[in-house]
């Protein structure tokens, strides 16, 4: 089997799509399930301790299945040229094996779609949130005219899992007899091809989606639960633990980085998201690239991301109050609003991600927070909240 491993499948085949290729797996896991991602049926946590998840990945290593995931493959000679003149960071100088992180905006500057982009051999692969999936496939194909390049849906056709934690590369590479991973920059890859012990090519992307160094490991559907299998039973001697959504949003929030959907919508530029590094100011024009630039160097945010640590915190088992889109203040102004909000065992506390006006930015400010029935006072932070 060839690195380009996916077939062509129209996106709105995938609409009836509740479940991922592991699903079994998880229930016989013991996994609760729930409805995230554009009514996807995700295992959100295995254990009668959901925050030993959390820590399994902050002290050793946790697997997640996160083929709820959108992906998209360009093939053809001006799959490079095409994709550059339209995302926000440059992938023509991308050699196969090399990766980047990027935003398809608006011609406003508004964040349609954030994306990890991995350059293979002989294709261009698009990961994405799942909310993005069919904006971003019509968006992609309508600027495709003259162009040798071929758009294809891979979700239904492909799998992936996840593996995070500081024990991570030694099980990757134990269960895939790989070498040298922890020399692979972030969002770059490697094929493992097909073999006797594993009949499909698995690409292996270094994602360190959670604060900590992870790998993501990309194969075809019917090669999934063999992946599965493999890393579990090396695992074992990692003390790998399954790890459900939950522990994987609040791994990412402590790590304060963006997801869509919560963060990361079409009301954003991303510079109010401090994703800068997921833009070339250097590469010319593509698409929303006035009104960044414009900000970028004649003016500045008018809000931020920012961290958000909760005083007075109840414990785990309590309910903080806190909802996306509570309002937050600074003495009687309102000065932002809150996007995500968990409690996070490392810390010990509840935190939270949201968007605050460039007055209230600075590491320090204090600020107070809308509840149902009152206000509870908070500090703001730099992200991430680790250091």
């Amino acid at each position: 089997m060839s690195v380009q491993f996916f077939a062509e499948k129209p996106y709105r085949q995938l609409l009836t799509m509740k479940k991922t290729p592991l699903h079994y797996i998880h229930e016989q896991l013991g996994a609760t399930f729930a409805e995230k991602h554009q009514g996807w049926n995700i295992a959100t946590h295995y254990t009668t301790d959901p925050l030993s998840e959390h820590h399994a990945v902050r002290n050793g290593v946790g697997i997640v299945d996160v083929s709820y995931r959108s992906r998209h493959q360009l093939t053809g000679d001006d799959r490079a040229t095409f994709l550059n003149r339209i995302i926000s960071n440059d992938v023509e100088t991308l050699s196969a094996g090399q990766g980047t992180y990027a935003t398809l905006l608006t011609h406003r500057g508004k964040i349609i779609a954030d994306l990890n982009i991995y350059v293979l051999e002989d294709a261009i692969i698009i990961d994405s949130a799942p909310e993005t999936a069919e904006n971003l496939f019509s968006e992609l194909d309508k600027y495709i005219i003259a162009d040798d390049v071929e758009l294809s849906d891979l979700t239904a056709k492909t799998g992936a899992i996840a593996v995070h934690g500081p024990k991570s590369s030694e099980l990757v590479q134990s269960a895939l007899s790989m070498s040298d991973l922890t020399t692979l920059p972030e969002r770059h890859s490697c094929v493992r091809k097909a073999d006797a012990s594993f009949e499909h090519s698995i690409v292996c992307v270094r994602t360190d989606a959670t604060g900590e160094v992870g790998y993501t490991l990309h194969t075809t559907t019917e090669a999934l639960t063999s992946l599965w299998e493999a890393l579990m039973t090396k695992g074992s001697q990692f003390n790998l633990q399954p790890i459900g959504w939950n522990a994987l949003e609040s791994l990412r929030i402590e790590a304060g980085i963006p997801r869509y959907g919560a963060e990361l919508t079409d009301a954003v530029i991303p510079l109010e998201a401090e994703l800068e590094h997921a833009i070339d100011f250097e590469k010319g024009c593509y698409i929303g690239q006035e009104i960044v630039a414009r900000m970028k160097y004649r003016g500045h945010p008018n809000r931020l991301l920012r961290g958000i640590e909760i005083d007075n915190n109840p414990t785990a088992q309590d309910d903080c109050k806190l909802r996306p889109g509570a309002r937050v203040f600074n003495g009687e102004k309102e000065v932002g609003w809150i996007t995500s909000t968990t409690f996070v065992p490392t810390l010990g506390k509840w935190i939270a991600l949201g968007y605050v006006r460039i007055a209230a930015t600075e590491a320090g400010s204090r600020v107070q927070i809308e509840t149902s029935d009152a206000r509870v006072d908070a500090t703001v932070v730099l992200l991430p909240f680790l250091a």
